[in-house]
Order: structure tokens, then sequence, then C-alpha cells
């Protein structure tokens, strides 16, 4: 997958107004986050390992709930990204570090390195290195990794009136997807339990500015070769702008999974 998939990225900023769109609109009003995490016990994480960490969404929950003395390792493609997961983490007393690199076949750390192990909505970009993840997890560690159903994309794709052979999106999703996951997972861990959370985001046309944006920030994985803060192509923005005006609203499938794993089969 090019780099220009990755572009969205860039500004913490834009990321983090984009998280709170979906917040705003979601149907599902229990955080993915929160959900993901229910009855997990994170006492025993002490050191932790967020991989395609971004401006610390994952991060600042997790650290909340790991050990008093619990150190959070974030690995980034961006370094704008350092200073808000380190703020982000900090703001609950725990300590941390960050490394700007794209993550490939090989991670940097010794064998049973990390209690847990997250991976928040960026493992398809990296698929490659999950063999490297079961080696640095501890024995009776845990490796989180939270991805969207490939069927929200099409949803997607179909609000802003694009054929699915137009778009990159649905063949970054399926390399590691809610309904791939779980086969992928268990090449590497013995334990793998699925958590879906079902959720759609709802606009109405008050809030087309809010829409556009969402279109906005996906707008790399939509059109093939866009720039980092390129606006919508004016077709692309009267298209979707006509389309919520006309049907008075919008619904997008928004569902995703979280996959529990444990036991790394390489010890």
């Amino acid at each position: 997958m090019g780099s220009s998939s990755l572009w969205p990225y860039q500004s913490p900023s834009a990321h983090e107004a984009v998280s709170a769109i979906i917040r705003r609109y979601s149907t599902n009003r229990t955080d993915v986050r929160e959900a993901a995490l229910s009855d997990l016990d994170l006492s025993f994480a002490r050191n932790i390992l967020d991989l395609g960490c971004g401006f610390g969404f994952m991060a600042e929950v997790l650290a909340s709930r790991a050990a008093p003395d619990a150190r959070l390792v974030g690995v980034d493609a961006w370094a704008s990204n350092e200073a808000p997961f380190l703020e982000k983490v900090a703001a609950s007393g725990r300590s941390a570090s960050f490394e700007c690199r794209q993550l490939d076949s090989e991670l940097p750390w010794p064998d049973r390195s990390f209690d847990l192990v997250v991976c928040c909505y960026s493992l398809y970009f990296f698929v490659q290195v999950l063999p490297e993840v079961a080696r640095v997890l501890a024995p009776d560690g845990v490796f989180l990794a939270l991805t969207h159903s490939e069927r929200s994309f099409v949803g997607l794709l179909q609000a802003a009136e694009l054929a699915e052979d137009e778009s990159t999106l649905l063949a970054l999703m399926r390399r590691f997807s809610a309904e791939s996951g779980r086969e992928m997972l268990g090449r590497w861990f013995g334990e793998v339990t699925r958590i879906d959370y079902r959720n759609s985001l709802r606009f109405q046309a008050k809030d087309a500015d809010e829409f556009l944006a969402y279109l906005r920030f996906k707008l790399p994985f939509l059109i093939p070769d866009s720039a980092p803060g390129e606006d919508l192509p004016e077709p692309l923005a009267r298209l979707a702008g006509a389309s919520l005006s006309r049907l008075g609203e919008v619904v997008i499938e928004k569902d995703d999974a979280a996959f529990r794993c444990r036991s790394p089969l390489c010890h």
C-alpha cells in the first residue's frame, strides 16, 4: 500500500477532529475503546507497545487502566504524532516514549518484551509484522487489534457515489478486516477472541459540513493519487451534498471488531 494512504494521519488535529465526528454521529453510544477493553483487567500491563499509535486515541484509555508504573511505547510513521501521544499518556500519570518509523517485517525489541501490544485501526497498513508481534509479546500477554468491517467501507463508497473498483479502500481493508482477522491471527496466536462492535454513522441534512469533513479525511482512500490536504473534488462534494439533501439523511455502516489474542505460538 502506497504512502499516500497514510497522508490523512500526518495531521493529529485533523485525525482527532474526524475521530470526534465519528463518535458524535455514531448510533452505538458505547465508546469502541471501552467495548474492546470491557472485562479486561489491565493491571498486569507494565510494558505496553502501541503500533500505529497516531495521536494517542487508544493510549489515553490504556494508560488510565494499566499498572501505575506502566510504560507505553508508541510507534507511528508520522513524527507529528509524538507530542499528542506523549501528552495523552502523561495525563494519566504513566510514562511513555515514541518511535517514528514505518513498520515493516521486523520489530527492534527482544523476545517477550511486552505484556500488552495494541494496534488500533492500523494493522492493515503493516499486517506483515504479525509474526514479530507474537515474538515480542510475553507468553501470558495480550495482543489487542481493532479493525473495520469491509461492509462499512462499501457504505462509505456508496454515500460518496463511487464505484468499489475505483477505490483503494477495500483492497486496504481486506488485508486485515473484521471478516479476515480471526483466520489471520490464528496463525500466530493459540487463542483469538472476537468482539463485534455494531455501529453506523447517521448524518442529517443539517450535518452536511461534518459529513463532507468526514469524506475529505477519507479522500486518499476514496480516490487514488489524491494529495494531502486536497479538498474534495467539486463533483464528489456536489454529489455527496445532493445525496444528503435529497435523502434528508445518510446512514453509513460503521461496524468494527476487536480481536483479543493470547498464547503467542512462537514461544
